[in-house]
């Protein structure tokens, strides 16, 4: 008997022995595999795993990292029928498992068709009974936030800022000033996902703006001046989600710029007098030669989404400020009915504007 014990003991010891070393190996081969994919050696990949696989020599994460390096390696090198194989005992092995933001959308399909083969939804996502402080609640799904393309649209108010003042009489005693007057905006906008809370987004707007100027450049006469300005604008920021996990309502913030293209301007006014004399009546009339054309603004915003089904819209505040000059100073003089009949001349000034819009975009 004690001949038996002497040589069940070191076998005993040599088995634990190799099952530790066949772990740590296949911790290994897994790191290595790592490197061959993402050196486009893919077809390595599944000859350095499948053996750990099919031996149990990775446990848990270790062995769900495998399984999804061999599938997409065999996606990669078209071979659709082994990485179906391969995604059976995948899910047989996870039935958990619901696709991330950085699986391949390949895997993703082969995923989601071995669920549905077996009755599970694949947007349905299982808790822990432990994790649920509310026992009402049986699923949390947070909503998937993709590549995505929308429309916008709102109000905007738009406050120039005088830079140097000009008038028809002294400008230090003409204190002229700027009022805002109500405007809109629309247009197309696309996000794409750059990680887990931040994307990129760009746009293509129409921006009609509004603004209007009052002063009194002499003694005996006031007037008020309105203009009005189409801009086509291609902004581009970046998308910071505060709560990107939220199966509710997401809260972000962005920060950019926006390139703007002046289409036309026009403006118009009247002047009144002092004494009890008739007003003086400006119609409208093109100034398009006496803005810049071309403008760039730095953009900031707050905005909140509200998921829908692979769609969300979002409400959201954005102010944007004029980094140079709205007006061309060398054509201050060049438009005669301003001057001569309302008394207007131009200033220098930039342009600030407070925009509310709302919008929806569907995920692509």
């Amino acid at each position: 008997m004690r001949k038996w014990i002497l040589i069940f003991i070191p076998l005993l010891v040599g088995y634990q022995s190799l099952t530790a070393q066949d772990l740590v190996g296949c911790t290994q081969l897994l790191e290595d595999a790592r490197e061959a994919y993402a050196a486009g050696m893919v077809e390595l990949v599944p000859e350095l795993l499948l053996p750990c696989l099919e031996s149990g020599g990775l446990t848990g994460t270790l062995k769900q990292d495998a399984y999804k390096l061999v599938i997409n390696a065999y996606l990669f090198d078209y071979l659709p029928e082994e990485a179906d194989t391969l995604m059976t005992g995948f899910v047989n092995d996870f039935p958990d498992y619901r696709a991330g933001v950085d699986d391949p959308a390949e895997f993703v399909l082969l995923l989601e068709s071995n669920l549905l083969a077996r009755g599970i939804d694949p947007n349905e996502v299982i808790v822990s009974e432990d994790d649920v402080t509310d026992p009402r609640i049986r699923y949390r799904v947070p909503f998937d936030y993709g590549n995505s393309l929308g429309f916008i649209l709102g109000l905007n108010g738009t406050f120039p800022q005088i830079v140097e003042r000009y008038s028809l009489g002294d400008p230090a005693l003409d204190q002229g000033s700027f009022g805002i007057s109500p405007g809109f905006q629309l247009g197309a906008t696309m996000n794409l996902l750059l990680g887990g809370n931040m994307e990129a987004s760009f746009g293509l707007h129409y921006n009609r703006t509004r603004f209007n100027y009052t002063a009194s450049p002499l003694s005996f006469s006031t007037y008020e001046y309105e203009e009005y300005q189409d801009h086509l604008q291609l902004p581009a920021s970046i998308i910071f989600k505060l709560n990107p996990e939220s199966s509710g309502a997401c809260i972000y913030l962005r920060v950019g710029i926006v390139g703007d293209y002046l289409l036309t301007a026009s403006g118009s006014g009247t002047r009144s007098y002092t004494e009890s004399l008739k007003d003086v009546v400006v119609e409208k009339t093109e100034i398009t030669d006496s803005r810049a054309r071309l403008n760039l603004q730095g953009m900031a915003g707050l905005g909140i989404r509200i998921p829908l089904e692979k769609s969300f819209i979002f409400l959201e505040t954005r102010f944007v400020s004029g980094i140079f000059l709205v007006n061309r100073a060398e054509n201050r003089y060049e438009n005669q009915d301003l001057i001569w009949l309302l008394y207007h001349v131009d200033s220098d000034f930039r342009s600030h504007q407070l925009s509310f819009s709302a919008g929806m975009a569907w995920n692509l």
